[in-house]
């Protein structure tokens, strides 16, 4: 089986072809989402993929950009990241709420053992234990954890405005908002943030915060947006988040006329 590592860390490329040269898996290392594109275009006969979700300063596009470009070639993937760093949480729930038929998530801290594992269930033709992934995947029922945070893709402005800005008139004028708009922003998501971080980082829930405390709240919700600034502002997830959640655009009375008068005339 020819299988792909997407990640900048050249000993986490040789790490998983360590942990399967038992079995005679050919491993190819891919620096970047950019490179890797250029080498499906050229070969694209592989059978796995393991992806970081982070490249840092390296690349200007995240492991949502080689995950979509995996799908295209319908090569099944692996999320491959450091957990532990909270930067990375966004990315991961986008990562799978994006691309549902992401195989499962692998910690980078996980051992060989359990790198092979996910190695020889996909070689076998069967789907990886995916326990790891589900606190990550959107609930069948209800909405997933990133659709409450972000509603359409016009919200992006406002949590970029979060992540550099500390005051209700700064945030509201850089978003191009009035201060009424970022505090009824603030309030529905402060509960979420709340819920998230429970569940994700075993972070206990705080109390609610008493009336008249509006620069509590915005406190800390900017304390929320400022390690997740590059996910707020990374142009994947945007146009990610207007295909598949922005409204349609309303149609013309003129073009809803033009189609009733060619109905007509079939």
């Amino acid at each position: 089986m020819r299988i792909l590592v997407v990640d900048d860390i050249v000993t986490l490329q040789s790490g998983v072809a360590r942990a399967t040269e038992t079995d005679g898996h050919e491993v190819t290392g891919v620096m970047r989402p950019a490179h890797l594109k250029d080498l499906l275009a050229n070969d694209s006969d592989y059978q796995l993929a393991f992806v970081d979700i982070d490249y840092g300063a390296n690349s200007s596009e995240s492991g949502l950009a080689a995950l979509e470009t995996l799908e295209k070639y319908d090569i099944p993937s692996v999320v491959y990241c450091a957990d532990a760093e909270v930067n990375r949480l966004l990315y991961i729930l986008a990562a799978f709420e994006f691309f549902p038929q992401t195989c499962t998530f692998l910690s980078k801290h996980a051992g060989d053992l359990e790198v092979h594992r996910v190695v020889t269930a996909i070689a076998q033709g069967n789907r990886p234990h995916d326990k790891a992934a589900q606190r990550y995947r959107p609930p069948r029922n209800g909405m997933s954890y990133l659709r409450q945070l972000i509603t359409r893709s016009s919200d992006l402005a406002l949590w970029r405005a979060l992540s550099t800005h500390s005051t209700l008139s700064l945030v509201a004028k850089a978003a191009n908002v009035s201060p009424r708009t970022v505090s009824s922003f603030i309030a529905d998501r402060q509960q979420v943030i709340a819920n998230l971080h429970h569940e994700m980082l075993d972070l206990p829930i705080a109390p609610p915060t008493p009336e008249g405390g509006r620069q509590a709240n915005l406190l800390e919700v900017c304390r929320f947006a400022r390690p997740h600034e590059k996910f707020f502002r990374d142009n994947d997830v945007e146009r990610l988040v207007r295909l598949a959640w922005d409204p349609a655009p309303r149609r013309s009375a003129g073009a809803r006329a033009g189609d009733a008068h060619r109905r007509k005339r079939t």
